[in-house]
């Protein structure tokens, strides 16, 4: 942001105002001097507080804040436990911060900076194991009372460069964050953040959300590496990626990929061919989640045009139970499997989808993706890993998925390819249920459909 004479002017008499005292805390509350132009601690400050509480105690682990402003996330992490470093682009911010956590008994590391072009030295001694960051998103009349032009700077910069694309970017890059490290920002909502980290193999999840008076509505998300401690195995060819990590003894969101299946199959066995470009990949989900196998290709689904969309691969279509159509005809398909072991049951998800981009003449007319870039195997399954485990992967520390949200957004999906055709009638959808099944709507009746092969569809 250029700041011209007025800025600067601004600047200094905001400086010249006093700071002022003000008491904020979770559960324990804490005197703060907030010196002018520096961001107090608000509702937002308290929403990603409380997601930090149930992260529980640090044990000493490494953690940073980005843009500290007041300290008072930093001093909630001291409190828990947490080895804490913050960093903030103004000066006055990282000398408020200093002084708070001195005042409550806690020696931090404030330094100067943050995500930007201009290099990491605000994160010197990363990996971190959490990192968090309340970003600017107020607008500058919210800000009026408090901020100069050197704070608006930054919600200047998130407007014009998405400074939240770049520390994740930085992140993956640089290593900031350790493997089974969390990141969480506050944010306004911004549904291009869940294809961003999954651009750079990272799972996100909401955690909470605010909606104010003014109907504006603010976030906390979360971000880590996919299924960082299980193990991820790319063969040339296989049986089937399915049926070979149910033989294995392999833990929760291990990952087998096959450029071909020579016995790859569908729903009640059917064949499921392997053409050149195509890719197969199955992954062993846990049981815990209990979502039904429904839902659970449906929703796989969704991962993967959602994937594919991010290649500018458009036009694709989900076919219940668990096909995806281009507008050519089908192009993948979703298969989810189980068996029981003693007191345990074993669920593998197997996704299988042509990414070719031109045939040979033997496969003329076999449907595959179209769009303006190839998609690349091993891009596609850094992605397609990324989106996965932002539904079904589970650890302690990891908010519950939101399975009303996917529902409905599931629900729309499905409707789009068209109505269905049963007993030689129209029908229309009314609704997803919970195991997966349609609800089915005509003038005289409705229904509740189990099995996609008693359809037909207008659109196909």
């Amino acid at each position: 942001m250029y700041f011209d004479e007025i800025d600067t002017i601004k600047e200094i008499e905001l400086l010249n105002r006093e700071s002022k005292s003000i008491v904020w805390g979770v559960h324990q509350q804490h005197h703060f001097i907030i010196p002018p132009t520096v961001y107090p601690p608000r509702e937002d400050t308290t929403l990603l507080a409380n997601e930090i509480m149930k992260l529980g105690p640090g044990k000493g682990r490494k953690a940073l804040e980005i843009g500290s402003g007041s300290g008072a996330l930093s001093l909630v992490m001291s409190q828990l436990g947490w080895k804490v470093e913050a960093c903030d682009i103004n000066p006055y911010a990282v000398m408020s911060t200093n002084y708070n956590l001195k005042n409550a008994g806690f020696e931090i590391v404030c330094r100067e900076g943050g995500p930007g072009p201009d290099g990491i030295q605000w994160a010197a001694n990363a990996p971190y194991d959490l990192i968090v960051w309340n970003t600017p998103y107020l607008s500058s009349e919210d800000n009026a009372d408090h901020l100069g032009p050197l704070e608006e700077a930054a919600l200047s910069a998130n407007r014009d460069i998405n400074l939240m694309e770049i520390l994740i970017q930085q992140i993956n890059k640089h290593h900031l964050l350790s493997r089974n490290g969390l990141l969480l920002m506050l944010h306004q909502q911004n549904p291009t953040l869940f294809d961003i980290a999954s651009l750079n193999k990272m799972a996100s999840r909401k955690c909470s959300h605010k909606v104010f008076e003014d109907g504006e509505e603010i976030q906390v998300t979360c971000f880590w590496y996919p299924w960082h401690n299980s193990p991820v195995k790319h063969v040339e060819s296989v049986g089937s990626t399915n049926q070979a990590l149910l033989e294995t003894q392999e833990r929760f969101g291990s990952h087998m990929t096959a450029k071909t299946q020579t016995m790859g199959r569908g729903r009640y066995q059917r064949t499921w061919l392997s053409p050149s470009g195509s890719y197969s990949g199955s992954w062993i989900l846990h049981p815990e989640l209990s979502i039904s196998p429904g839902l659970t290709q449906i929703f796989a689904g969704m991962c993967v045009i959602r994937c594919l969309e991010s290649f500018e691969v458009n036009d694709l279509h989900q076919k219940w139970p668990n096909d995806i159509y281009s507008d050519e005809g089908k192009i993948g398909g979703i298969l989810v499997e189980s068996q029981s072991i003693g007191n345990h049951m074993k669920i593998v998800l197997g996704i299988g989808v042509n990414l070719s981009s031109h045939m040979s003449l033997n496969e003329k007319g076999y449907p595959h993706v179209r769009g303006d870039k190839t998609v690349e195997f091993h891009q596609f399954d850094d992605r397609i890993h990324a989106y996965l485990a932002s539904i079904f992967e589970c650890r302690k520390e990891l908010p519950k998925p939101d399975f009303k949200f996917l529902t409905e957004e599931a629900f729309q999906l499905i409707c789009a390819f068209g109505n269905p055709i049963y007993r030689n009638l129209e029908w229309q959808i009314t609704n997803l249920t919970q195991d997966g099944f349609l609800e089915l709507l005509n003038e005289n009746e409705s229904l509740i459909v189990k099995e996609g092969e008693t359809l037909d569809w207008s659109r196909k």
